[in-house]
């Protein structure tokens, strides 16, 4: 037990040292970017690569860190007004070039834009984990579902992917920390198998729950959240 702290402790300071060049990195490059000339495509496209690499390292990072944080039961949540499916197309621009890459298209349907209380950052990381299971396991379908919905007091979003799916029997396993099947689908695929249990955790400090549905075709996550809606005096102070 000593040796697994010593260890968890070790990862987690790199990670935090990590942060610090890696921002560097990304605010270089961004500000080349916004520099280059428009004609110049080449160097244009070698900058968004190195931005879009940056950003998927940052979230690996977030990824630990978060890890590291809900096991110490020191992780809080950042609570203020906002649209879940703003959060949702935040996230679907930025993971859009990874999946596209691996041509899977994205198809949203949005019916949660009322101000509501969230931790968008918390939401966020959510949906990238999940967006990052289609990216790894089920590029072969070529498309991913979202949908969102809104009933008072609660959020309720769907991801649904066309790959080859989730055996029932492993439907619970999935998120379980460092679990990683071996068949078919996960082999020769990198990952650190924490992304959906820390998905999972996340959820379920937002006063909701997340899981892995029955489905025809592919694997469908459904996530519910917990969110009041703003009360207006909030609403008009944020204002």
């Amino acid at each position: 037990l000593r040796l697994a702290r010593e260890r968890v402790n070790f990862v987690n300071q790199v990670s935090h040292e990590l942060k610090t060049p890696l921002t560097s990195i990304r605010m270089y490059a961004e500000l080349l970017e916004d520099n280059l000339p428009e004609e110049d495509d080449d160097n244009r496209h070698f900058l968004k690569v190195i931005t879009l690499e940056s950003q998927r390292l940052s979230r690996l990072i977030s990824n630990v860190l978060t890890f590291a944080g809900l096991n110490r039961q020191s992780h809080r949540l950042r609570l203020s007004g906002g649209s879940v499916d703003r959060v949702i197309e935040e996230v679907i621009a930025t993971c859009r070039p990874h999946l596209e890459s691996r041509s899977i298209c994205i198809e949203f349907a949005g019916n949660a834009k009322e101000v509501v209380e969230l931790d968008a950052d918390l939401l966020g990381q959510v949906l990238h984990n999940l967006f990052s299971n289609i990216e790894k396991y089920a590029a072969e379908g070529e498309k991913a579902v979202i949908k969102s919905e809104q009933t008072p007091g609660w959020t309720l979003i769907t991801v649904q992917d066309y790959g080859p799916g989730i055996p029932a029997e492993h439907a619970q396993s999935v998120f379980e920390p460092f679990y990683r099947g071996s068949d078919k689908v996960t082999d020769g695929v990198a990952g650190t198998g924490i992304g959906l249990n820390i998905a999972r955790q996340l959820a379920r400090l937002h006063g909701g729950e997340l899981a892995l549905k029955p489905s025809d075709t592919g694997a469908c996550f459904e996530l519910q959240l917990l969110t009041p809606k703003m009360d207006k005096s909030d609403e008009d102070s944020d204002s």
